[in-house]
């Protein structure tokens, strides 16, 4: 092979990013990027790609040079206005409203705070099993893992309990208007829309008479004498209702499809210690992450490699990649529980850990660290370790699966299996 086509071999056609292979099996087009395009030029989707996981890291840490805010926040634009959420979190760089917005509510999903919803996991969590362990049969996706977060968090809220269907209608609804398409963006507005009216009357509610619930306390939150307006406030419920449950929902999925398909074996090992549902969980944020990118944007000039990326460029940094990288991780396209080069405790924002080993980089780092990590990993440790305990002698319903996939491009969500078919013994 002449170096011509040595050199060929290895070239990125960027429209390999929107097909159907890479929705299925990025992995491939990820260790190429890795390899031989560590800062990839892509010029038909106008942004630089980043694959590496120290540079991944290095871009969490530096928000001076890279921020995720895309717009002024003393501009003219109204924030919120294009997104489906409304006014949130997800739209502001690292300014003082990010900051505020952030730390007016990031203490309600940690510690002591978060101890006192966990009564809701339990009970949510063994309603659903309730609800099919008689059947002997259960779809794990539509019957548990899209119902348990969204009641969870619908519960956390203090919304009404009869109301739990019209909240998962409207979070799928949200979540598949994240997308391009415009059939799925309209139907997402209206389910937005839906939700603010009714949300409405129980904020006002919250406002003169607050109760121990977590809508009470994103309504009355205060820093330094400010709080959040209306609008901001129901961005927030949406964000938590669809984003936030959308991760752990596809978490769930994701941890069963590889205990019952591609780990049968530390399947065995974590049937005998439920403890190991945490490094499950750990090891599928690290091998197939539900978010799989990021979107930043520079603020000067980068020289990263042989390349100079300009300012005010736009960045996109694979999280699914870097979480691959051999560099880092040995054997990295091996799912395995038991591996030592992966911390596998609780995460941190800083992502340095006294273990010494490297984290997933699946909840981000720095200052956008997600602020539900302490929630996601709760509620899919302790459902999944209750849906095993419920269910006597499970197994996968069919011997084949067709794995785990990105959706559509044209509807929103992250990745995860289709559909889960689980079969158990009914005594």
């Amino acid at each position: 092979m002449s170096a011509m086509e040595e050199m060929l071999k290895n070239e990125i056609d960027p429209r390999e990013f929107d097909g159907p292979e890479f929705q299925k099996n990025p992995f491939p087009l990820y260790e190429r990027l890795r390899d031989h395009h560590p800062v990839f030029h892509d010029r038909f989707h106008n942004r630089w790609v980043i694959s590496r996981y120290w540079d991944i890291d290095a871009v969490f840490q530096d928000s001076e040079a890279y921020t995720r805010g895309v717009y002024d926040p003393d501009g003219d634009y109204e924030f919120g206005k294009r997104h489906i959420f409304g006014p949130n979190i997800l739209e502001y760089g690292v300014g003082e409203q990010h900051r505020f917005m952030r730390n007016v509510v990031a203490g309600q999903f940690v510690g002591r705070k978060l101890d006192a919803f966990l009564p809701f996991i339990d009970l949510i969590a063994n309603e659903l099993i309730d609800g099919f362990k008689e059947k002997g049969e259960v779809e794990l996706v539509s019957e548990f893992s899209n119902q348990f977060p969204i009641r969870v968090i619908s519960n956390m809220l203090g919304l009404p309990r009869e109301d739990e269907d019209m909240f998962v209608g409207w979070y799928k609804a949200l979540i598949a208007g994240l997308g391009f398409g415009g059939e799925y963006m309209v139907r997402g507005i209206e389910a937005r829309n839906e939700m603010w009216d009714y949300i409405e009357p129980l904020i006002i509610a919250r406002e003169k008479n607050p109760t121990d619930d977590l809508l009470s306390a994103l309504v009355n939150a205060d820093l330094q004498g400010k709080r959040q307006s209306m609008d901001e406030i129901k961005g927030f419920v949406a964000l938590l209702l669809a984003a936030g449950g959308d991760t752990t929902d596809k978490a769930i999925s994701n941890m069963w499809y590889h205990m019952m398909y591609t780990r049968p074996d530390q399947f065995a090992d974590v049937k005998a210690d439920p403890e190991l549902w945490t490094n499950v969980f750990t090891e599928m944020m690290r091998f197939d992450p539900v978010v799989h990118a990021q979107f930043r944007r520079t603020t000067k000039e980068i020289k990263l490699y042989d390349e100079i990326i300009p300012e005010r460029d736009g960045i996109i940094i694979y999280l699914g990649a870097g979480n691959r990288d051999e560099r880092t991780f040995k054997n990295p396209d091996t799912f395995d529980i038991h591996r030592d080069d992966l911390h596998m405790g609780r995460e941190n924002r800083s992502g340095r850990y006294k273990d010494g080993k490297p984290g997933h980089l699946g909840f981000g780092i720095g200052q956008h660290f997600c602020m539900g990590y302490a929630m996601a990993r709760q509620e899919a440790v302790i459902g999944s370790s209750l849906l095993a305990g419920a269910l006597k002698n499970f197994r996968p319903k069919f011997k084949e699966h067709e794995g785990i996939s990105s959706p559509s491009i044209d509807s929103g969500g992250f990745r995860s299996p289709k559909e889960l078919w689980m079969e158990f013994d009914v005594d």
